[in-house]
């Protein structure tokens, strides 16, 4: 009975402690059929990637000891191949892996860069005792095993490396780096990018770009960072992210995979429930059956699978493992409108976006593409559908599977549940909404208005701002309440619907009117029309078709975190129950609306000259 390999993720040692192993050793026959110079591979975390790395090594690499690899591959795939076998262990090998580092500082990110060179220049050390390397490079090898070397050294570390095994083997080498991105990464969230990126930026191009002792390289991350970034004047470069159908299947499980691997462990939980859970990632172009239907390669979290295998049960496993930092921090500063889509998203509405396969860091916080590309990249979204035209990609994004969709909701309801907002309050709020009391749920929205608001950071969208908070709140009734928004219901488009899943329980709409500075409308008149606009326009059909019979209305009229409402509660058609309050703007809010009027009049008055 083989062993299941939780955080196993040395190849040799896979092999050779007889763990379960889904041979994906196929992705070198595929890199070798490329002939690229220099392969980035980005996939999200835990995808098997650093595992293929180390099975590239053992494959390609000559060992240092003159013993063999080649056992290691008895019985996979690659061995009908003899062609490729016979690359086996014939190459010096660079592997390096920035995994793992996440430092605060750029001191101690680039302590970590120095001690991961000094590891692969150690497991090289051997170098030294051969009289063809001189005494000078000697010096330098040892202070970077050391970590005393300049930063010059370093930044080309790895062409020295590799002009060193040339001269030693007469054989180019080939170069792994594993997660290449994860201080780039670091950078971004710790705020020393620019020194991070320029760093790396010489790193790569003196190992990659100008490097006439290169065989080829892989490199493996999680983004396929812009070539303005990082790879400038690298032209030798291919990407296979998600969106190319190159190597789909060698990162991440197949359904026939996990369904061997399922029924070797007598896993005994429902398949489809598996599949709800962990299946749904696409990759690559739609492809086309003998039916003529298309269809896209899907795979599994791999992580997640071996997890669930190992416990015999479903749980979040993959989202539990970190690096949640940067998905946050892109919420928080995308648009109200971004932040409605991603919650419709989670409702189970499609939304069509461009995204693209290289990332700007700088432009996650304020390119819509470039927040919806990184959440695809990062493994928190994926496509049900997707065109590719005139060198962009539109795509129907959707989320994988249930683990990411609860990830995510609880992310959201995050925004809702720090600092003021206890979660104690937050509970009573959708109290509020599931019991029918219309009164609780106002009460406790508005102080929720006043401590969380600025998360999303009201202006001139204030409806689209209204409408995603309180979207983003009423994620947690998902499991018993259908919410959503600009829906048609009787003669118009409602702001915000939340139907129960059970017609016993009530109902609620809202309607949202923001404070208008041409009409100066008072916050409890803009309240008592929008109360009025959901009878008027009949919104309450789509309750009555469902067979609700209590049914709350509520009108909000705001002006920045200030707020009025009113609500009627309709129960066998009759109102049963009717409030109101409004509270009055205070003097900083009335004085920062009299400036933006006075604005907005002078702009007319210079127009009409």
């Amino acid at each position: 009975m083989k062993k299941i390999g939780i955080g196993v993720y040395d190849f040799k040692k896979i092999i050779e402690n007889n763990y379960y192993y889904i041979d994906k050793s196929m992705l070198i026959h595929e890199l070798i059929s490329h002939s690229v110079e220099v392969s980035i591979i980005p996939r999200p975390r835990r995808f098997g990637k650093t595992l293929n790395m180390t099975m590239l090594k053992y494959f390609f690499e000559k060992p240092l000891d003159g013993s063999s690899n080649a056992h290691l591959f008895d019985r996979l795939a690659i061995t009908q191949y003899p062609e490729i076998m016979a690359r086996q262990g014939k190459s010096p090998v660079i592997f390096i892996t920035f995994k793992g580092i996440k430092s605060p500082t750029w001191d101690e990110c680039y302590k970590e860069i120095k001690t991961a060179l000094a590891v692969e220049f150690k497991r090289h050390a051997y170098i030294l005792q051969n009289p063809i390397i001189s005494d000078f490079d000697k010096k330098i090898i040892i202070d970077i095993i050391d970590k005393k070397a300049d930063m010059h050294d370093y930044k080309y570390a790895l062409a020295f490396l590799s002009t060193l095994l040339w001269s030693v083997y007469q054989t180019k080498p080939i170069i792994l780096i594993d997660e290449y991105d994860a201080p780039m990464q670091a950078g971004f969230e710790f705020e020393y990018y620019d020194e991070i990126k320029n760093f790396m930026y010489s790193f790569f191009c003196a190992g990659l770009k100008d490097n006439n002792n290169l065989d080829f390289s892989v490199i493996t991350g999680i983004l396929r960072i812009s070539k303005d970034s990082l790879f400038s004047g690298m032209n030798n470069t291919a990407n296979y992210s998600l969106l190319n159908g190159a190597y789909a299947d060698k990162f991440g499980f197949l359904q026939p995979e996990v369904d061997t691997m399922l029924e070797y462990f007598q896993v005994p939980i429902p398949r489809e429930e598996i599949k709800r859970w962990y299946n749904g990632y696409r990759v690559g172009r739609p492809k086309v059956d003998a039916q003529g239907n298309e269809y896209f390669t899907t795979i599994y979290n791999p992580w997640a699978i071996i997890e669930c295998v190992s416990t015999k049960a479903l749980g979040n496993f993959w989202v539990n493992t970190g690096g949640h930092f940067l998905i946050q921090k892109t919420m928080r500063y995308a648009s109200a409108t971004d932040k409605q889509d991603l919650i419709g998203i989670l409702e189970g509405i499609p939304v069509s976006k461009t995204i693209s396969d290289t990332i700007v860091f700088r432009d996650i916080y304020h390119d819509s593409s470039a927040m919806w590309s990184f959440l695809v990249f990062t493994g928190y979204l994926t496509w049900s559908t997707r065109t590719d035209m005139l060198g962009k990609t539109v795509a129907h994004l959707i989320t994988p599977n249930l683990e990411v969709i609860d990830s995510l909701k609880t992310m959201v309801k995050s925004w809702f549940t720090g600092g003021a907002v206890t979660q104690l309050k937050f509970n009573k709020m959708l109290d509020g909404i599931r019991h029918g009391m219309p009164k609780t749920f106002l009460t406790v929205f508005e102080s929720n208005v006043l401590a969380s608001m600025s998360f999303f950071d009201i202006g001139d969208d204030g409806e689209n701002v209204y409408q995603a908070f309180v979207l983003g709140i009423l994620v947690s009734l998902s499991d018993t309440h259908e919410v959503t928004t600009n829906r048609e219901s009787g003669t118009g488009r409602y702001d915000v619907c939340i139907i129960p899943h059970d017609h016993t329980m009530p109902g609620t709409i809202i309607e949202f009117k923001q404070y208008d500075l041409e009409t100066e409308d008072p916050l409890d008149v803009l309240a008592a029309y929008a109360l009025q606009q959901i009878k008027s326009k009949k919104y309450t059909t789509v309750m009555h078709a469902r067979n609700i019979k209590k049914i709350i209305k509520i009108g909000i009229g705001f002006q920045g975190k200030t707020m009025a409402w009113a609500f009627e509660v309709e129960e066998d058609g009759k109102i049963v129950q009717h409030d109101a309050y409004y509270a009055e703007p205070n003097p900083t809010q009335k004085k920062i609306a009299q400036s933006k009027k006075k604005r907005i009049q002078k702009k007319v008055v210079t127009k009409s000259k």
